[in-house]
Parts: structure tokens; sequence; C-alpha cells
């Protein structure tokens, strides 16, 4: 299991956003290999908290798997993993309190109106939301398609007004949310 990422390097935008925030508090979701965390925990002070989230088995598809990522992490003091579902979590962090968060979770517009909706008023003033996606192409995936997905293009065509969005369109591709 590779990130998807990985194919062009989006681990240097990853970088570049932690190295200009100085974050203390890192909340992701969606750990697949690693790949981004990586980045986050390289790029971040020791200081940063780091909480990595995922649903690893339960997710029937291209997943984590919740030993090999536990023992991983185990020996980073300042990264905490956890079992924990995107859709629910957001109850348990408080407002004005993350710098960084990071959504990769199969998103698709529903994801996207979610994480808005549910996670913007977290995020610290000047911190910021990277999210998976976010281009026309990818919103043209196989995946997609097939399971008639909400388009994330069109999504943030309808919020670009209210919120300070950026998209990458390279594939495949990230949207940045500044708060």
């Amino acid at each position: 299991m590779n990130s998807s990422y990985k194919k062009n390097n989006f681990d240097n935008i990853i970088k570049c956003m932690t190295f200009l925030n100085k974050p203390k508090t890192i909340v992701e979701f969606g750990i697949l290999d690693g790949y981004s965390l990586d980045s986050f925990i390289e790029n971040s002070d020791k200081e940063c908290q780091i909480y990595a989230c995922d649903i690893f088995e339960d997710f029937i598809g291209n997943g984590s798997e919740y030993n090999v990522i536990m023992g991983k992490y185990k020996n980073i003091d300042n990264v905490h993993i956890g079992k924990c579902d995107f859709y629910q979590e957001y109850k348990n962090i408080k407002d004005d309190s993350v710098d960084i968060l990071h959504v990769d979770i199969a998103n698709d517009g529903t994801t996207y109106d979610f994480c808005i909706n549910n996670y913007y008023n977290k995020i610290r003033k000047n911190g910021f939301i990277l999210l998976e996606g976010g281009s026309k192409d990818r919103d043209n995936v196989e995946w997609m398609l097939k399971y008639d997905k909400k388009p994330i293009a069109e999504y943030l065509e309808k919020i670009k007004d209210k919120y300070e969005i950026m998209t990458i369109d390279t594939y495949p591709s990230m949207t940045i949310v500044k708060k």
C-alpha cells in the first residue's frame, strides 16, 4: 500500500506547510502507510503533538493495518495513534486547538462538507486544513464514478467565496483551506 501522494512528491507540500506553520498540534485522519505522517513528524518540533487516526481494518479497500502502524510509531513520544472515526472524533476536539488538520479518507464532496461544517472551528487562526483531492481529475477516479460519489470540485465551487481555499490540481490533488 503506497500513498497516492508519493508519485508527485506531495510530501514537499506537507513539509512546506509544516515548516511555515510551526504547529503545536497536528491531527491526521487516514494513515495508510504513514507517508504524510512521516512528513509531519520530520518537519515539526518534538514538542508538537501529532494525533493520527484511522479505522484501520474496518475500512473496506486500501487501508492501514493497526499492528503495522502501531509498531512503526510506538517509540515516537509526540505521536499518538488511535483507532477513531472521522465522523465522530470532532466531538472530542476543542475549538481553536489544531494548527494543521489533514484528511485523507477516501474523500468526496460529502467528506469535504462534513469537514468544513464540523472541523473548521477546531482550527486555530492562521492554521489550515489539508484535504486529499479537489481536482476534476480526482473526481473522475474509478471508485468515485462507480459509487456515484459527490464531486469535490463542485462542492468547492459552492463554498469558494466563504473560505480561503487553494487546490493543487496535480493528481491526486490537494485542497488547502486556510483559517
